[in-house]
């Protein structure tokens, strides 16, 4: 068994990796000398690691659970199929342990295999001999007649570069020590008229998680003012299970705003959505994180026999045809409200502040890396939708008015026809006068041009009135959310 285990950086390490960068063990033998700071950090987070192009772990002791140092790849090129790999070892009593070696080798197993890189490489000082022992060891070999040169505080030093590729032996060198990777997966589920199922969902996502050894989990439950005893039953799960966080909110603000406030208290590195009636398969969730692991931002099941009802099914295609049009939406994408998405898309969602959310458009506008997940559509056990065709008008209104202004210019585009349609008219009547003057302007043609007319006009004007309607609340600060209670025994 490894010594060691590698877990996802979060941004409550930043503390500990300012202070393991500016240590002057640390930073003698790191190529880049520049002071770390938390502000510079967090830059880095936004910048290098929610885009995806760096990869970063913390090391901690397998025994004590205590983070000793951090390994990453930066500068991931999927297409070339190479990274660049990088360590420090913060914590001095953990420097000679061979934690290096063995990081390494779990760090480019993880690239090898989960990543699928085909080279990682590394840049070392010449002169130290114990790094590139290290590095060796792991699998890396040098780079013949590849080196430079940079100055450091005054003092040249000879840089040399090393290499391991994703070969079948590279990799049995790698498979040496078993990684542990320990993702944390948050679980958000609105709750609505759910006292008799969510207990039941709870209960599957457990057994599930179970079994998928490499992810640790949490639950974040948000009752959307449900009018029954709802919130009771997440407050007895909350006391017997701590993993479990529950939110109540005020009033009822829909589902997607309650995502929203549940995604303001997830910790996950993943963030996985799904429904409080059991139709959506939490057992089934495997499958969502391993796409994830593949490498896509964000995972949508897709079902081929969805069990909701005819009314449900109707509504579901009209906002498929909505997202496709209004929001760009790829044909062949299929969306649910059984997702699966990575922090740094979560992270970009909840900093939108608008009290008209729309989680789906959200996830569009953010990633283009989206894949579909095939699972099974489960009848429901108790209750019935809680969508009424107002809701689902609304959340339709959401989509198209928060995320796009096509609606706007199809307006124009229409007013536009119309006009031209109208002028070419009178003069094709003009022309008709002066062929039979005898020929006499029908009453009942001109009622329905001015009705006609009249009725796109006040469409038009509607649509602009919605537009500027959400604006002035937007501007009035409306809340996505009110929390009226919060219990959160979480770690």
């Amino acid at each position: 068994m490894s010594n060691i285990y590698l877990r996802l950086m979060e941004v409550s390490d930043t503390e500990k990796i300012v202070a393991w960068r500016n240590h002057d063990r640390v930073r003698r033998n790191f190529i880049y000398q520049q002071l770390f700071t938390p502000e510079g950090h967090m830059n880095w987070i936004r910048t290098q690691i929610e885009p995806g192009h760096v990869i970063q772990f913390i090391i901690c002791e397998t025994e004590t659970d205590r983070a000793v140092g951090s390994v990453y790849f930066r500068d991931i090129d999927r297409e070339k199929g190479c990274a660049e790999y990088g360590i420090f070892i913060g914590e001095d009593d953990a420097v000679g342990k061979g934690y290096g070696t063995q990081a390494a080798k779990e760090a480019l197993r993880y690239a090898f295999e989960s990543l699928r890189l085909q080279r990682v490489f590394l840049r070392v000082f010449a002169d130290n001999v114990g790094a590139r022992k290290s590095y060796e060891n792991a699998g890396f070999r040098l780079i013949e007649g590849k080196q430079e040169e940079v100055t450091i505080e005054g003092v040249s030093r000879k840089v040399v570069f090393m290499e391991c590729f994703g070969t079948e032996c590279a990799q049995k060198t790698c498979a040496e020590t078993e990684i542990k990777m320990s993702q944390l997966v948050s679980f958000v589920i609105p709750c609505y008229r759910s006292a008799q199922t969510i207990g039941k969902v709870i209960e599957e996502i457990e057994t599930t998680m179970k079994g998928l050894e490499q992810y640790r989990y949490e639950i974040v439950l948000v009752n959307d003012c449900s009018p029954d005893d709802t919130f009771e039953v997440i407050r007895g799960i909350c006391a017997e299970k701590k993993e479990v966080c529950g939110i109540n909110l005020a009033k009822n603000f829909g589902q997607h705003a309650a995502l929203m406030a549940g995604f303001h208290h997830v910790h996950g590195d993943i963030v996985v959505c799904l429904d409080d009636d059991g139709q959506t398969p939490a057992d089934e969730v495997g499958k969502l994180l391993a796409k994830i692991e593949e490498g896509y931002d964000a995972v949508y099941a897709r079902y081929a026999h969805k069990q909701h009802s005819g009314f449900r099914n109707f509504g579901s295609k009209i906002n498929e045809l909505m997202t496709r049009v209004m929001l760009g939406k790829p044909k062949e994408l299929y969306l649910s409200s059984y997702f699966a998405a990575r922090r740094f898309i979560i992270e970009e969602m909840i900093r939108y502040a608008n009290p008209y959310p729309y989680v789906m458009g959200l996830v569009l506008r953010t990633t283009k890396k989206i894949a579909n997940a095939d699972v099974n559509h489960r009848e429901r056990e108790v209750g019935t939708s809680g969508y009424t065709i107002g809701k689902l008008l609304g959340l339709w209104f959401n989509g198209f008015t928060a995320f796009s202004i096509k609606p706007l210019r199809i307006a124009t585009a229409i007013g536009v026809l119309t006009a031209c349609a109208g002028f070419l008219y009178g003069i094709y009547t003009v022309i008709k006068k002066f062929v039979n003057p005898d020929v006499v302007i029908g009453f009942s043609s001109l009622m329905s041009a001015i009705v006609f007319l009249g009725g796109m006009m006040m469409l038009m004007l509607g649509i602009i009135g919605e537009y500027v309607g959400r604006i002035y609340i937007s501007m009035n600060n409306s809340p996505q959310y009110v929390i009226r209670e919060c219990i959160d025994e979480r770690e």
